[in-house]
């Protein structure tokens, strides 16, 4: 990885950072599965608006389809679902901290995956994202009255981060060549078509969401949350692979600086004490430091 990989990092985790903010406000007047449709919705057409203006081809072959098809479930319906239902029911320290595992599960899942897009489960990258989630509890302030939150909630949260991992490993499956413009605009695309009749069935309260309150935080999760962090995510994709899931160690940074900044809040010592254990666990993953340090040996 190298700098502008870290700097699209930090961009993309203080983007999907902001998800979980958007999430809260929007929840307080719609439904979780309303969100989830329409932050899927708007940002596509967001996105087709955006490859129109670059004149990308949109010819797709079985391959690509079924590829963005599980990119669609994985990356999109399944845990958008899984967290927007899964915040309504803990806090939001329990559910960054849950989320952070993403990488952990990447790490494991991809130790089985099968070549050539899997990758070797080494010891340095499992102690570098161990450290990195004891870094987001302290961050976060942790506390054991925290277990006392829904455990269904925790377990919606933890499928979420699954799922996810899934989703990086598909994702490198995907051509180089191919424009990260085209490749979101696909996914969003078809997670639009699977949604649509399910919230066709179920209903959605029209007048709710045409009010002022739903649609601020829903307009925010769309475009900046969603359609502009997916340009960032398949460019990511291409040139760090499943490292990808690394943006959820940093986004619990990327709320304690925005928090300092936006609402003028303090740091803490836990937050000095939590970022040095992320930022050691990162160093981990990379793998560059370590290999350095063996040569010196």
């Amino acid at each position: 990885m190298n700098l502008f990989d870290w700097i699209r990092l930090f961009v993309l985790s203080l983007l999907w950072g902001g998800s979980y903010i958007w999430i809260e406000y929007a929840l307080l007047t719609v439904s979780p599965l309303t969100i989830v449709f329409f932050r899927v919705f708007m940002a596509a057409l967001f996105l087709l608006c955006f490859c129109l203006i670059l004149k990308l081809n949109f010819k797709i072959n079985k391959r690509l389809f079924l590829i963005f098809l599980m990119m669609s479930l994985f990356n999109n319906v399944i845990p958008f679902n899984l967290i927007a239902w899964g915040q309504s029911q803990i806090t939001a320290s329990v559910s960054s901290i849950l989320n952070a595992t993403t990488p952990l599960f990447t790490v494991i899942i991809a130790n089985y995956w099968p070549k050539p897009n899997g990758e070797k489960a080494t010891l340095n990258r499992i102690i570098g994202v161990l450290i990195g989630i004891c870094g987001v509890s302290i961050l976060m302030g942790f506390s054991f009255d925290d277990i006392d939150n829904s455990i269904k909630g925790q377990i919606a949260i933890l499928l979420a981060a699954i799922s996810y991992a899934i989703s990086a490993l598909f994702g490198k499956q995907i051509s180089g060549n191919i424009h990260p413009a085209f490749s979101a605009t696909m996914m969003l695309c078809i997670s639009s078509i699977i949604l649509l009749p399910i919230i066709l069935f179920i209903g959605f309260d029209f007048k709710n969401i045409t009010k002022i309150h739903a649609i601020i935080p829903i307009l925010g999760l769309s475009i900046f949350s969603t359609a502009i962090a997916y340009l960032i995510f398949y460019k990511l994709i291409k040139t760090i692979g499943s490292n990808v899931m690394l943006v959820t160690l940093l986004m619990p940074i990327s709320a304690i600086f925005m928090s300092i900044i936006f609402l003028g809040e303090t740091i803490a010592k836990q937050h000095i004490v939590g970022l040095f254990m992320i930022l050691t666990g990162l160093v981990l993953v990379d793998g560059r430091m370590v290999i350095f340090i063996r040569s010196r040996l």
